[in-house]
């Protein structure tokens, strides 16, 4: 999906459109036909749409969700449902990568065997047990809430969970060796105007659906961020692409259970 347009030749917004087809590309299974030239198909430019993608995400989830429940009047199943369409949109992107993380810092006491661990496909055991208590917590949160509050918290938590993920590619390093580097598109950190964007469309999300509460959402999520960065540093130097999927589930999951906490 490429052709020959050049950077220099586009004006800038036709730029960030080519690099949110990019994002959606590189994080969802949505097929895009436009073709997309070849330097817009970088990883670490177009994450800066992330949490725009996770915005329309979590939009779908709350349609879905408002579809089922007024077929099938159960909020669990509703919820079950929702959480299988958002699988196949994404391909379970980010719920792979926290396996992997599982696995990788559950078995590997190095940082040489956590690396080694998290780039095998295949799922070990602490990855089948942490995704499948993930998904677990996920759910019970959600189901805590009513189902006019639901899609409102799908919403935030596709979202606002991306900026979390996206902002650890400024903050931190990436540690994979040079060509795995190159090929995974986290040859260079994310520039400060790009981390702009991606905090503000999850701030803004975050007042829409909370408001007032914004900052009871915000702290925990902070201390997240805080404690996940301390520990990516101290066990490996950096982050991976696992790391940021793995950082994206966490969040989202704290955002239900605070909306759940603040919501009751």
């Amino acid at each position: 999906m490429t052709d020959s347009t050049t950077i220099t030749s586009v004006s800038f917004w036709r730029r960030q459109y080519y690099l949110l087809l990019a994002a959606v590309v590189f994080f969802t299974r949505i097929p895009v036909t436009k073709p997309i030239p070849d330097w817009a198909l970088q990883l670490n430019r177009s994450a800066r749409f992330l949490p725009l993608v996770g915005l329309g995400l979590g939009v779908v989830n709350a349609v879905v969700f408002s579809l089922a429940f007024s077929i099938w009047p159960q909020v669990w199943l509703a919820l079950v449902l929702t959480t299988v369409v958002s699988v196949l949109l994404t391909g379970a992107f980010h719920e792979d990568g926290f396996a992997d993380f599982c696995d990788g810092f559950g078995g590997g006491w190095t940082k040489e065997q956590v690396l080694l661990i998290m780039k095998d496909s295949r799922l070990g055991t602490y990855g089948v047990i942490g995704l499948g208590l993930l998904m677990t917590t996920k759910l019970s949160a959600l189901s805590l809430l009513s189902a006019e509050q639901i899609p409102a918290a799908l919403i935030l938590g596709h979202c606002l969970s991306r900026s979390i993920s996206a902002s650890f590619m400024h903050s931190m390093d990436y540690v994979r060796d040079e060509v795995d580097r190159k090929f995974s598109g986290h040859s260079e950190p994310m520039q400060l105007g790009e981390l702009t964007l991606v905090w503000l469309t999850g701030l803004l999300c975050l007042l829409w659906v909370v408001g007032a509460q914004a900052l009871w959402v915000l702290l925990p999520l902070w201390g997240l961020k805080k404690l996940f960065s301390a520990y990516l540093q101290k066990r490996i130097g950096g982050y991976t692409g696992d790391c940021l999927g793995a950082v994206q589930q966490l969040a989202e999951v704290l955002i239900y259970l605070i909306l759940s906490a603040l919501w009751l």
